[in-house]
């Protein structure tokens, strides 16, 4: 693995080992297995295939997903024998590329592709300026500051909470989110499976990263919530928004949960926030509301049917992907 990634994304990669290949799936669904080539009889490189469960059409199932994929450099052709293994057997796929050239590979072995984007709301541009024109130091913070202002007054034009709607940090998930995301799956034909003990395990046991998850309610019911990660790039200043949810993506909902993702992420030093999805009315909608003005194409989203009797409803099950940061490895 030394050969093929960098030393910050080895040590990554070894901390979350244990963690990302034991989610809370049931008994049913499929192990965790490892792909491996070899030169003669020497090990040259592999692929853990992990496991992820999803609603779709009504119904839990099942993907596989690519992890940790390294090949000796020195080994030309092996890579393309680990994604041609990759896609043998019945089993539903899917998984973001590494780049355009493994997308289109993964197209050519019957992959689907859905685009996806970042979004963009500056967070300090005082600080934002500075970064990129060290000479701007000394008014870092007065362009903090009026920036600061701007988005107080420009909030103004969007949701506000109304009398009897909170937005308060999660503490922990039990019955009450378990009740919110039946609700919220019945309105997303295509969405990986956030009950409590995903939530659990993706946002309190992740070994790297420390999240706040922020939840909205009104009268006293969980509408959704978003969940932001505390670890700031130090390169470009952007913290991320890794997931948000709301019952039935009512774009007023959405808006009120990425304003206070964005807020909380400005509190904790962040610069820009970005968000990661396949895009959808709702959440571009509501992400315009909260501030988010820029947004540039990503890696996209790709989903490969092993059995030919599912092949028929691809293209549809695609259109209707829910699909953020949470769902893929990008923060591993």
């Amino acid at each position: 693995m030394a050969e093929t990634f960098d030393a910050q994304a080895v040590e990554r990669k070894a901390r979350c080992w244990d963690w990302i290949f034991n989610p809370p799936l049931g008994p049913e669904a499929p192990a965790v297995s490892v792909l491996t080539a070899w030169r003669e009889d020497r090990f040259v490189g592999g692929s853990i295939t992990g496991v992820s469960a999803y609603m779709l059409r009504g119904e839990t199932c099942y993907f596989l997903s690519p992890y940790g994929t390294n090949i000796d450099p020195k080994e030309r052709g092996l890579g393309i024998s680990l994604i041609k293994a990759f896609y043998t057997g019945p089993h539903r796929r899917i998984g973001i590329p590494i780049d355009e050239r493994f997308a289109r590979v993964n197209e050519k072995y019957g992959a689907h592709s859905r685009p996806r984007v970042q979004l963009f709301a500056p967070l300090r541009a005082g600080s934002a300026l500075t970064r990129r024109k060290p000479a701007a130091a000394p008014v870092t913070r007065l362009g903090n500051a009026v920036w600061s202002a701007w988005r107080g007054i420009s909030s103004l034009a969007g949701p506000r909470l109304k009398r009897g709607e909170t937005v308060t940090d999660a503490q922990d998930f039990g019955a009450e989110h378990d009740a919110f995301w039946h609700k919220a799956a019945a309105h997303h034909p295509f969405i990986e499976v956030r009950n409590s003990a995903f939530m659990t395990w993706r946002f309190r046991h992740m070994p790297i990263q420390s999240y706040d998850i922020l939840q909205l309610r009104r009268e006293g019911e969980l509408r959704g919530y978003v969940a932001v990660g505390h670890e700031v790039d130090p390169q470009r200043g952007t913290a991320q928004v890794a997931d948000i949810l709301t019952v039935d993506d009512d774009p007023r909902d959405l808006a009120l949960l990425f304003r206070a993702a964005a807020d909380r992420l400005e509190e904790l030093g962040a610069e820009v926030a970005a968000f990661g999805c396949v895009p959808n009315e709702a959440l571009l909608q509501a992400a315009q509301m909260a501030g988010f003005s820029r947004s540039k194409p990503t890696r996209p989203a790709q989903v490969y049917y092993g059995s030919p009797e599912d092949t028929a409803f691809l293209d549809e099950d695609l259109r209707n992907l829910y699909l953020t940061r949470a769902d893929q490895d990008e923060d591993y």
